[in-house]
């Protein structure tokens, strides 16, 4: 059954944001459609078509309730790079897959070798190179995947983004479970019943683990605290997923600032010289602009508004000529004291650090790429070859 949801009195950006929740809504929607119009239609049972209606007037009704429903909330482009000719318009996913450059493995998951993986490690070598050579004292920090499930809660991240969370879990440890289990593998769908609660979650951000590595910590003011860390991260896209722009399963690499406002703010300008970098050696079709975060939808007008007014977040959006879109490859995160306070992260006068973060999509940014550039080296253009063979064979 298609039922025609309710959306002419959103926003447009509030309608992406609507049409971005909907496979959260419920599990009984099995498929999101558009019509030619803008219409958008959730497929479903006929049994559930009643409860699948209310959830999407629950979900409308969270995006515009309270007293930010009706306040304009401006992106702005604060640079605007969109009339830089690109060299390719062809699509490149399908022949990085028949390369099997990328290799899909599960529902936004990918593994990766070839061309591809040259240049993810390219952007990766980059950044490590540009964060030695700018930022005095940096600390590098590799994280593992699982974090325990009380200290994600400590920072809050459950409340602000609850429908991205992927949890690990294992058997219950019973002789008689983990014999069914050996014998019938998962035929047998009532195992999953015997499944202990999860004591981690998989990560949704490689900084997590930093703000509670300095909990409880001074932070000298004349030593601002700066770590470089990287991971795998995970992210419930759910039908959300897209090629190599959105996955489950991604590369993250950040630099994290501790410190003042003043000196979290000159970090966040010294690495927005490396975007500057790339924008003019690749010759880059790409904008930067003010963002927020996916944000839960109950928490959505309020953090959107901190997050855009407050200029705390910023993003450097890369050009995919076939799909014409933009997708976010990189973005400056300011928390102000968002994590200080819950971790008791103090300067030496007592006050709260501030926060921030400068973060890459490391196969965001190799898809964006390929697709402005193309997958035959020999035919890129000579800045952009010399800089990528500086750091990898081509």
């Amino acid at each position: 059954m298609n039922i025609r949801l309710e959306t002419e009195a959103l926003s447009e950006e509030n309608k992406v944001f609507f049409c971005e929740m909907l496979p959260y809504v419920s599990a009984h929607i099995r498929q999101i459609q558009k019509g030619d119009d803008g219409s958008v239609y959730a497929v479903t049972d006929d049994a559930y078509a009643d409860e699948v209606q209310e959830k999407c007037r629950n979900l409308k009704e969270m995006i515009c309730g309270g007293k930010l429903a009706n306040k304009e909330i401006p992106i702005k482009t604060l640079v605007d790079r969109s009339e830089v000719p690109v060299l390719n318009h062809d699509p490149v996913f399908a022949k990085l897959a028949e390369q099997e450059s990328v290799m899909e493995i599960a529902k936004g998951v990918y593994a990766y070798s070839g061309l591809f993986l040259r240049i993810m490690r390219y952007f990766d070598k980059k950044i490590a190179d540009f964060g030695f050579r700018h930022f005095d004292g940096l600390t590098e920090h590799l994280y593992p995947v699982l974090y325990p499930v009380e200290k994600y809660e400590k920072g809050r991240y459950f409340e602000t983004f609850p429908h991205f969370i992927m949890f690990q879990t294992v058997l219950n440890n019973d002789l008689d479970t983990l014999g069914r289990f050996a014998e019938n593998g998962i035929s047998d769908p009532a195992i999953f019943d015997e499944m202990k609660a999860p004591v981690n979650v998989l990560r949704h951000a490689a900084c997590a683990p930093v703000y509670e590595l300095l909990s409880g910590r001074t932070v000298p003011p004349e030593k601002p605290a700066v770590y470089m860390v990287r991971g795998k991260c995970f992210r419930n896209e759910a039908d959300n997923v897209f090629e190599l722009a959105r996955l489950n399963e991604f590369t993250m690499k950040e630099y994290v600032f501790i410190g003042t406002q003043q000196q979290c703010s000159d970090g966040i300008q010294t690495a927005k010289e490396l975007w500057r970098f790339w924008a003019d050696t690749f010759g880059l079709n790409c904008r930067l602009d003010t963002a927020n975060d996916s944000f839960f939808a109950s928490n959505y007008q309020k953090l959107k508004l901190f997050q855009i007014l407050g200029d705390s977040k910023q993003e450097f959006k890369w050009y995919v000529p076939f799909s014409d879109s933009y997708i976010a490859c990189s973005s400056a995160n300011f928390h102000r004291t968002h994590f200080s306070k819950p971790y008791q992260i103090r300067t030496d006068a007592g006050t709260y650090c501030c926060t921030a973060c400068f973060a890459f999509g490391i196969e965001r940014m190799a898809y964006a790429f390929l697709n402005q550039k193309g997958i035959d080296p020999q035919k890129w253009d000579r800045a952009t070859f010399d800089e990528i063979a500086a750091y990898e064979t081509l």
